[in-house]
C-alpha cells in the first residue's frame, strides 16, 4: 500500500508546519506528500523550505507551486501529479493523529470495493478542547456504510481531513469542481458515493483547526456547489436520502447567512435550492 497525501497550501505560516509534521509522525510511512502551493504571500514557502528540506530533496515531499487559483485547482493538480492509486487529502491548517495511515490502510484491505474512504474527526476552536462533533454513524461503525446520503444528512462522515479517495475514481469526473469557493468537496464527496461504496472506520483520527481565516471571505455570496450542479442536472436520479442531504446542506448555509445578517446571500442561496425542484 501506497498514499499521495495531497496538502493544499494558502497562507496558513502559522499551520503548515503542524500540518506536515502529523504526516511525518504516522507510523506507517509509505507515502509521498503533495504540497501546493496556490500562490501563498506569507512566510508559509520559505518555511517548507527552511524546515523539509532534506524531506524535499528526498522526494518525500513535492513543493508545486502555482498562482492563486483557488483550492479545487491546488488539489486537482496534487492528484494529477500523484503516483498512487489511493489519495489522502489534509487541509493545511489541520492534522492528524498518531495511527491515521495504518487505521485507513486495514481499512481499505478490509472493505476493498469502496471509492470514498474516512475516519472520524475532531474539531478544536482557537487552542479550546477538543470536541467529537455528530458523524451521522455511531461510534462503533467500521465498515461499508449503508447510506451515506442519510449519514451525512445527520452529521459529517466526510471531510476535506479525514479521507482517502480511489484516484480513478474521482478523475473519472474531473475531480474537485475549479472555481467554486463553496461546498467543491461535499460535491466531491457525494459524486464518489453516487459512482459506489463508502467505508469508514469511526476512529477520531485527525483534527479540524477552526481558526479565524480572511481567506474565506471570498465565500460571500456564495452558493454551496452541490446545490448549484443539482439545480442544473435534474436528470439524475436523487434518492429519498439524497434530497434529504441536500436539504440539510442548504439549511444549514440558509440559516448561517440570516444570523450573519446577509439576506441577500440568504435569499440567492434559496432561489438555487428551489430549482432542483423545478
Amino acid at each position: 500500500m501506497f498514499f499521495s497525501i495531497v496538502v493544499p497550501l494558502y497562507n496558513k505560516s502559522y499551520s503548515i508546519c503542524r500540518c506536515i509534521d502529523s504526516i511525518l509522525s504516522q507510523d506507517f510511512t509509505n507515502y509521498e506528500v503533495i504540497v501546493v502551493n496556490d500562490g501563498s504571500i506569507d512566510e508559509s514557502v520559505n518555511i517548507i523550505e527552511n524546515s523539509y528540506q532534506s524531506e524535499i530533496d528526498s522526494g518525500i515531499i513535492k513543493l508545486i507551486n502555482q498562482s492563486n487559483q483557488g483550492v479545487s485547482v491546488a488539489r486537482n493538480k496534487g492528484v494529477e501529479i500523484s503516483i498512487s492509486d489511493y489519495v489522502c487529502f489534509l487541509d493545511a491548517d489541520d492534522e492528524w493523529k498518531p495511527g491515521f495511515l495504518n487505521k485507513m490502510v486495514a481499512l481499505i484491505e478490509d472493505y476493498p470495493n469502496a471509492n470514498l474512504y474516512s475516519l472520524a474527526h475532531m474539531t478544536q476552536k482557537e487552542g479550546s478542547k477538543l470536541i467529537k462533533p455528530k458523524h451521522g454513524l455511531p461510534d462503533s461503525h467500521r465498515g461499508y456504510v449503508e447510506d451515506f446520503f442519510e449519514g451525512s444528512s445527520k452529521g459529517s462522515i466526510a471531510n476535506s481531513s479525514k479521507v482517502c479517495v480511489k484516484k480513478q475514481s474521482l478523475i473519472s469526473f474531473d475531480g474537485f469542481p475549479e472555481g467554486v469557493v463553496a461546498g467543491e468537496d461535499i460535491y466531491v464527496w457525494i459524486r464518489l458515493a453516487l459512482k459506489g461504496e463508502v467505508a469508514c472506520d469511526m476512529s477520531y483520527l485527525s483534527i479540524v483547526h477552526q481558526e479565524a481565516d480572511h481567506s474565506r471571505n471570498s465565500r460571500k455570496n456564495s452558493v454551496p456547489f452541490p446545490l448549484v450542479y443539482f439545480s442544473k442536472n435534474n436528470e439524475v436520479v436523487r434518492s429519498k436520502s439524497l434530497n434529504k442531504y441536500l436539504f440539510s446542506i442548504f439549511y444549514k448555509h440558509f440559516l448561517y447567512s440570516l444570523v450573519s445578517l446577509k439576506p441577500r446571500e440568504a435569499m440567492l442561496r434559496m432561489k438555487v435550492y428551489m430549482r432542483i425542484y423545478l
